[in-house]
C-alpha cells in the first residue's frame, strides 16, 4: 500500500474537510485533484483541479460538489440541452487514489501527482451515474437478502442454527481483465495468430523483453495501490515476437490476462476502471499499445473480463459463511446458491444489456474462441469436481475453502460496464432466491437440471439450463439453439429482448425506470455511432486497398477477383437501379428501423467476411 513511504491509497481518517488540507501541504508533489464519476456507459470524469483552488474551496467542494455541464457526461434523458446541470459529490467511503505521472519527476525525487477522489453524478435532487446506482443497488440486495434469510421456513434445517443468529449479509465481486498488447504500427498476419491460438503456443508462456517489464511493473504498482495482485499470465491468443540486432523484440503481438483479489462490489468496480488506466500508461511507456477491445481481430481470441459473485453472511458470533457454499459436500450448493443462479439465468435478458452493447462485444461471443452464446451453466462433473466449463454462460466455482463458492460470469469484457451488470445480476439472483425460500434442495436442483420440455415452476419448461458437455462440438447450432434459446445477432435484438422481459426483478429497486431508460438509450446510440462512425469507414477502407493483379491472373483468379469485385460493389457501391448495402443501412437508422437495420447489418458483415477470404484465396494464388 506505500511506496516511497508514503501512501498510494490515502487513509480513511483523511478523507473529511478538517484533515484533508494537513494530508496534502504534507505531499507537495499532489498539484491537482480529479473527481472521478462514471456514466451509464461506463465513461469516467477526469480533470485537473489545482489543489490551491481546491483547498480555497475545500468546505464548498466536499459539502456541494462541483457543478458542471452534463452534456460532457453520457445521461441521456437525464442531462438534456435544456437541463444540463450536474453537480459533482465527493464519496468519502470510496478508495481515493494518488495517481503519479512518471512521465513529470520532480526535483525531489517524486513525482507530479493527482489526487483521484471518487464521486457521484447529482442531477436535481437525485443521484444517476453507474457508481450511485451499484452503491444503492449492493446495500439493496444486502438488505433484501437479510430479509428472505430471516423469513425462510428452511434455514435452520439446512444450516443447523436459527436465522436469527444472522447479524448481516456481504456481497463479493471480483474481475478477471484480458488485454492485447502490441508494438505500435506493426502488423502479425492473421493466420499467424490463428495457427498460435489453434495449437495454444502462448497459454501461460513465459513473458520476454518489453512485455515482461512492462508486465511485472504493473503487477508491482497495482500491488502498491493495495489491489492484492493474484497474477498476471499470458493467454491464449498471441505469436511469438522477433529479436531485432540491439537485442529488443518487434512484431509484438500478445494476449495477457492480470487478476487481484475480490472486494465490495462498488470498490472493485472502481479498481478494474483504475487498473485499465495504469496498465495502458505502464504498456505505454515501454512502447507497447494496449487495447481493451472485446474482439480486436476477427478470427482471433478476443478479450473477456470474467466476473465473480459471491455472497455471503455473518452471524451474531462475528462468523463468516459464503450463502452459496452447502452445509455438506454431498451437493454442489446451498438452496439460496441454487436460488441465485436460477435467478440469473432466468433473466438474463434483463442483464444482457448491460453486459453486452455493442459491436465490438457480440463479435466476440462466437462459437470455437471459448465464449459463451447460450444461456447455460456448469456445476461440474459432481459435487466433489467442480465446474471449470469454458463454453458456458456461468460456471459454479468451488474450492475445499467453503468460503470461496461463487458464480463466475463468462459474458463481460473489458468495457462491460461492470457498475451495471453487477447490479443487474444481484437483483436478478434476489428473485430466484424468494423462489427458494419454500422449497427443498432437491427439488431445486431436479428443476435446475432438468431436461428439454419437463414441467418447471420457476425456469421455462422448453429449455434446459446446465451442461457439462462443450456445447460447441456435442451440439449443432440448431440444437443449441432449441435447448438454450437463440442466441442475438444484434444489439437491437438484445434491447427489444429486454424491453420485451419481464421486469419485475427490477421493480421498486434502485434500477429506476428513468435510469433504466437512460442506460439502454446509450447503448442504442453508441450502437448507431459505431456502425457510421467505426464500422462503415473501416469496411470501405479495407475494401478500397484491394488491388487487383491482372498479370498474374489465371483462369481461376479471374473468378475469384470477379466475385471479390461483386461482392464489393454491393456492399459499398450505390447505383442507379439500388442503394448499397451501407446506404441502405444508413436509411434505416435515419428512419429508426432499427430491427431491419440490424439484420441487414449481420448480412452485411457476413458478407464482408466471404469479400475477404474470397480476397485472400485471389492474393495467396496470384503470389505464386
Amino acid at each position: 500500500m506505500k511506496e516511497k513511504g508514503k501512501f498510494t491509497v490515502v487513509p480513511g481518517d483523511v478523507k473529511n474537510s478538517e484533515s484533508l488540507p494537513e494530508f496534502l501541504r504534507g505531499r507537495p508533489e499532489i498539484r491537482f485533484v480529479s473527481l472521478v464519476g462514471v456514466d451509464f456507459l461506463g465513461n469516467d470524469t477526469d480533470e485537473r483541479i489545482p489543489v490551491s483552488y481546491f483547498l480555497d474551496h475545500l468546505r464548498e467542494i466536499m459539502d456541494g460538489g462541483v457543478q458542471t455541464d452534463g452534456s460532457s457526461v453520457n445521461l441521456p434523458g437525464i442531462a438534456t440541452l435544456n437541463d444540463a446541470k450536474i453537480d459533482f459529490i465527493v464519496d468519502t467511503t470510496g478508495e481515493w487514489y494518488v495517481d503519479e505521472n512518471r512521465e513529470y519527476p520532480l526535483e525531489n525525487g517524486d513525482y507530479l501527482s493527482t489526487l483521484r477522489i471518487p464521486a457521484f453524478f447529482k442531477h436535481g435532487d437525485d443521484t444517476y451515474c453507474s457508481r450511485s446506482l451499484l452503491k444503492e443497488t449492493a446495500a439493496f440486495t444486502e438488505n433484501r437478502v437479510l430479509e428472505i434469510l430471516q423469513n425462510d421456513p428452511l434455514f435452520e434445517e439446512e444450516r443447523g442454527f436459527r436465522a436469527e443468529e444472522v447479524e448481516r449479509v456481504y456481497l463479493t465481486l471480483g474481475t478477471e481483465l484480458e488485454f492485447w498488447v502490441r508494438t505500435p504500427a506493426e502488423q502479425v498476419p492473421l493466420q499467424e495468430l490463428s495457427m498460435s491460438q489453434m495449437l495454444k503456443e502462448s497459454y501461460w508462456k513465459r513473458t520476454k523483453g518489453q512485455v515482461r517489464r512492462a508486465l511485472e511493473e504493473t503487477l508491482l504498482t497495482l500491488d502498491a495501490y493495495g489491489y492484492q495482485v493474484e497474477m498476471g499470465h499470458k493467454e491464449v491468443g498471441g505469436v511469438k515476437a522477433k529479436l531485432s540486432p540491439d537485442g529488443s523484440f518487434h512484431g509484438i503481438m500478445e494476449q495477457l490476462e492480470i487478476d487481484w483479489r475480490y472486494d465490495r462490489p462498488l470498490a472493485a468496480a472502481d479498481k478494474e476502471l483504475y487498473a485499465r488506466i495504469l496498465i495502458k500508461e505502464i504498456f505505454r511507456k515501454n512502447g507497447l499499445e494496449v487495447t481493451f477491445d472485446a474482439k480486436p481481430m476477427r478470427g482471433i481470441a478476443g478479450s473477456g473480463e470474467h466476473m465473480h459473485f459471491g455472497m455471503g453472511f455473518v452471524t451474531r458470533r462475528g462468523e463468516k459463511i459464503n450463502l452459496f457454499s452447502p452445509a455438506s459436500s454431498d451437493t454442489f450448493m446451498s438452496r439460496m446458491g441454487y436460488g441465485a443462479l436460477m435467478g440469473l439465468l432466468k433473466h438474463w435478458a434483463l442483464i444482457n444489456p448491460f453486459v453486452t452493447h455493442s459491436l465490438d462485444a457480440l463479435n466476440r461471443l462466437r462459437p470455437g474462441f471459448e465464449a459463451p452464446v447460450s444461456v447455460v451453466a456448469s456445476l461440474g462433473k459432481s459435487s466433489r469436481s467442480p465446474s471449470r466449463n469454458r463454453t458456458v454462460l456461468v460456471g459454479l466455482i468451488r474450492s475445499d475453502n467453503p468460503l470461496s463458492t461463487r458464480f463466475e460470469l463468462r459474458a463481460p469484457h473489458p468495457h462491460t460496464n461492470t457498475y451495471l451488470a453487477a447490479g443487474a445480476v444481484y437483483l436478478a439472483m434476489i428473485d430466484g432466491m424468494k423462489y427458494a425460500m419454500t422449497r427443498k434442495r432437491e427439488e431445486l436442483h431436479g428443476e435446475l437440471t432438468k431436461k428439454y420440455g419437463e414441467p418447471s415452476i420457476y425456469l421455462e419448461q422448453y429449455r434446459e439450463y446446465v451442461s457439462e458437455e462443450n456445447i460447441f462440438s456435442s451440439l449443432s447450432h440448431e440444437e443449441r439453439e432449441k435447448l438454450y434459446g437463440k442466441a442475438p445477432e444484434t444489439v437491437w435484438d438484445i434491447l427489444e429482448a429486454f424491453r420485451e422481459a419481464d421486469r419485475s426483478p427490477l421493480e421498486q429497486t434502485p434500477f429506476r425506470s428513468e435510469i433504466i431508460d437512460s442506460a439502454l438509450r446509450a447503448s442504442l446510440n453508441k450502437w448507431i455511432v459505431e456502425i457510421r462512425e467505426k464500422v462503415f469507414p473501416a469496411v470501405r477502407q479495407s475494401l478500397a486497398s484491394c488491388q487487383r493483379r491482372p498479370g498474374r491472373e489465371e483462369r481461376r483468379d479471374k473468378r475469384l477477383w470477379k466475385d471479390f469485385e461483386g461482392k464489393r460493389r454491393l456492399l459499398l457501391k450505390d447505383s442507379r437501379s439500388a442503394p448499397s448495402m451501407a446506404s441502405e443501412i444508413e436509411l434505416l437508422l435515419d428512419r429508426r428501423d432499427y430491427q431491419k437495420a440490424g439484420r441487414l447489418m449481420a448480412s452485411f458483415m457476413a458478407l464482408y467476411e466471404e469479400a475477404e477470404e474470397v480476397y485472400r484465396l485471389y492474393i495467396r494464388n496470384t503470389s505464386i
